[in-house]
């Protein structure tokens, strides 16, 4: 017992005298946790925001924005309220990802209701040639389709009660009313529409959807293996064999992250065969770029140099290899949880949607996305690229600075 006791009070004090192990132990678990929880909050009770264009200007154009903005799980807000005045504008912020859907409520519902309940009244099927008014409901190619059928219900269930509101406002419902009257159709006609700037594009998939995702998430975990080389050179003395070479370190460091480039771009393309010609094989729709591919190149390179420095600079201040294979992968679960790859950002509370904006995962997979489904050019990713790149550019720095001052 006593060389139990004294093995045991030997492992206790070797473990409490490891800080950066005590950290990966119990504060790195307890942030992935929380953020986890945080990021997940509002997954079984979703809040979409949508922008509502009331072009009618009138009592049916405030009873529909009312009963939207009482729905559950529904930020209605007003178009006018935030400067937006004109389909095409309340388009490209649906585009933008700033508001998930956009409802148009057009010109002259108000009359036409009241006419219709009229028409009701009198058992009259409708006039000629006016049976429905079309309300247009833009969304965002990224919403998925649970979703977009969420909304499509609650703004159903709200014209529906618009409907019958002033049919009994009005007293419609005579006793004089023609036996045998057909029911009257439905006042409003709602269309669905991509808020798309780019002509015509394909009905958003979850392979598209998934397989940029889960790409980008193995591209960011090469900084495993990097960090591991590193720590292995710097342990068994190879590293201050290589200062001895010719060769100016820098030339050392940029053979490594063009060495990795390369493995990341390999690995995004053995995902997108396997996507293009195993899935169609198991069910699944075939993974397809309808964009430039010029553009996809750019976002995978960005993000393979992201990914690499991030990988150097974790191999320089990570002290042991064991310390590199639990920071890694828990930081990269975290920008994933961030960065929309669990769980998609407009799903998160408010204020996870803000911090979600420092995830190098969200850069990319925003940037994937305006391609993929929202129909972009290159130049409407160039931002997002060279946010990845300064990212990658800031984790050198840190590196250099490690490697300077660390004893």
């Amino acid at each position: 017992m006593e060389r139990l006791a004294g093995t045991l009070k030997k492992e206790l004090l070797l473990l409490i005298r490891d800080r950066m192990g005590l950290v990966l132990l119990f504060v790195m678990p307890a942030v992935l946790v929380t953020i986890i929880c945080l990021v997940q909050a509002k997954v079984l009770n979703p809040t979409t925001r949508v922008l509502v264009l009331d072009n009618d200007q009138n009592e049916v154009g405030q009873i529909i924005f009312k009963g939207l903005k009482d729905a559950d799980n529904i930020i209605a807000v007003n178009g006018t309220d935030v400067g937006c005045d004109t389909e095409a504008c309340a388009k490209s912020l649906v585009n933008k990802g700033e508001y998930q859907f956009s409802i148009v409520i057009p010109q002259g519902c108000t009359g036409f209701a009241f006419d219709r309940a009229r028409l009701f009244a009198l058992g009259q099927k409708g006039a000629p040639g006016t049976r429905t008014k079309q309300i247009t409901l833009y969304f965002d190619p990224s919403v998925q389709g649970g979703f977009r059928a969420a909304v499509l219900s609650a703004v159903s269930k709200v014209l529906l009660c618009l409907e019958y509101e002033i049919k009994l406002r009005q007293a419609v419902f005579p006793t004089d009313r023609r036996p045998g009257a057909a029911p009257a159709a439905p006042w409003f006609d709602i269309k669905e529409a991509w808020a798309k700037e780019f002509g015509f594009i394909k009905m958003p998939t979850s392979v598209q959807q998934n397989v940029p995702a889960w790409a980008l998430f193995g591209i960011f975990f090469i900084c495993v293996p990097l960090a591991g080389s590193m720590i292995q050179e710097r342990e068994n003395k190879t590293q201050d064999r290589l200062k001895t070479m010719p060769v100016p370190g820098f030339i050392l460091i940029l053979g490594k992250i063009v060495a990795y480039i390369c493995v990341c771009l390999i690995q995004f393309f053995f995902v997108f065969l396997i996507g293009k010609f195993a899935f169609p094989l198991l069910g699944l729709p075939a993974f397809a770029v309808d964009g430039p591919w010029i553009a996809v190149l750019i976002i995978i390179a960005a993000c393979a140099v992201a990914a690499a420095n991030y990988g150097i600079m974790l191999g320089q201040v990570a002290g042991s290899y064991e310390q590199a294979l639990v920071i890694g992968p828990t930081t990269i679960v975290i920008a994933a949880a961030l960065g929309g790859i669990i769980v998609p950002v407009y799903l998160m509370p408010g204020p996870m949607q803000v911090i979600s904006n420092l995830s190098p995962l969200a850069w990319a997979l925003d940037a994937f996305y305006d391609i993929l489904l929202r129909g972009k050019q290159i130049n409407d990713v160039l931002p997002e690229a060279g946010c990845l790149v300064l990212f990658g550019a800031a984790a050198s720095g840190i590196s250099h600075i490690s490697f300077k001052y660390k004893k």
